[in-house]
């Protein structure tokens, strides 16, 4: 069932008449209007029904399912049960749901377990208040294992961009995960896109859960220019093409997509010899040298980041001008992930596509899929320097 956003009420002072506080912190913020997702998806959850949400990613999605969450705990002293988690694909994910999370409740201490930090840390963190978990799979896992965290007083789980979760590999950990969960809770998965295996899980671990859809609109639709380029299938065919590219668009931030870590180093190593500031991000740098990149992209110290998927997953950064997919992927909500780090906050952005000579077949299944309109470009005929700052 898709509820009609014509039928629900908007400002937060009167959505969250009932939970008052969290209504302050949120306008404390500055925000006063509820996203479309927002809107449609949390008097549904309030309401103590499961639910599945659909909405691109930067569409405010995080809040969908946090509010929900502290709205369990509004009667919860107890710190030495878990009431609330909430699963997601990344690490850098999960420092921001629970940055969100802390914002909303000051006097909540949510626990963030994520791989790459201190376990020890971590486990102190929950002797301390364990009500609310925010974490990846495989931590939350160990933990479990450790028996350093119970899962079996649990009220309340949100899956956060299930797809992503599940395209990273991550089903079997997030099954054994919800699997112990207690029989009575209440669960919500939110995605950019609901694959067959989102549906497989949802079948699970939801109860005739509320099925929401937030379509883009048309104005939405036309932030993000979509372009490609065919390219050749030499070595230097990519790396050429992407300083080609970086130097007559000129962009102030961008967001290079790789498939492999191979791939970024390389790139990388071209980029900087060529002058731009560019860095990689992937998952064999420790979390203090990618929570440095990432700061240094939100500052604007670093104009373009190389990254694979798994390390620029979920990442909030609302200023990327581009989008390049250096290497296409084979899964269609890849394409729409990669893309939604343009566009976003109201602004324009562009998603560019190198397609090789291996790659169209997966590129003409990928329009085919996601009825995108594209627009064909050519490589620029003469290769500028980019800008080192």
């Amino acid at each position: 069932m898709t509820i009609e956003t014509d039928h629900l009420i908007t400002p937060f002072d009167e959505l969250l008449s009932s939970f008052p506080r969290i209504g302050a912190a949120i306008k404390s913020s500055g925000i006063t209007e509820p996203t479309p997702v927002q809107m449609q998806v949390v008097p549904v959850a309030l309401e103590g029904r499961d639910v599945i949400a659909q909405a691109k990613t930067g569409s405010g999605k995080t809040l969908s399912f946090a509010i929900p969450l502290l709205a369990h705990l509004q009667l919860v002293e107890d710190k030495e049960e878990t009431v609330a988690l909430a699963i997601t694909p990344t690490r850098e994910l999960a420092s921001q749901v629970h940055q969100v999370i802390c914002k909303l409740n000051p006097d909540i201490s949510p626990v963030c377990v994520i791989g790459g930090m201190s376990i020890g840390a971590q486990v102190a963190a929950l002797n301390k208040d364990r009500r609310v978990v925010v974490g990846t799979p495989g931590r939350i896992l160990d933990l479990v294992r450790q028996k350093e965290l119970s899962l079996r007083s649990v009220r309340f789980f949100a899956l956060d961009e299930a797809d992503e979760m599940l395209s990273l590999g991550f089903f079997e950990e997030v099954f054994d995960i919800l699997s112990l969960l207690p029989r009575h809770r209440h669960g919500m998965f939110l995605s950019a896109t609901i694959s067959g295996r989102v549906g497989m899980l949802s079948s699970k671990f939801l109860t005739r859960p509320e099925v929401i859809v937030v379509e883009n609109t048309h104005e939405e639709n036309q932030q993000i220019e979509h372009l490609y380029c065919q390219l050749k299938g030499d070595l230097l065919a990519k790396p050429n093409a992407a300083c080609s590219f970086l130097g007559q668009l000129d962009p102030k931030s961008a967001i290079i997509f790789c498939n492999t870590k191979s791939e970024t180093e390389f790139l990388e190593a071209i980029l900087k010899r060529r002058g731009f500031n560019a860095e990689r991000i992937n998952s064999d740098l420790t979390q203090k040298q990618r929570n440095r990149i990432i700061s240094a992209v939100r500052d604007d110290s670093l104009r373009y980041l190389i990254a694979t998927d798994v390390a620029a997953r979920g990442l909030d950064i609302d200023h990327i001008e581009l989008v390049v997919n250096y290497s296409l992927h084979h899964e269609p909500e890849t394409y729409v992930h990669r893309v939604g780090r343009t566009g976003r906050a109201g602004r324009s952005g562009k998603a560019l596509t190198f397609v090789s000579p291996l790659e169209f077949g997966a590129f003409h299944a990928l329009k085919k899929t996601l009825q995108i309109d594209l627009k064909e470009v050519k490589v620029p005929e003469e290769n500028v320097a980019g800008n080192a700052a």
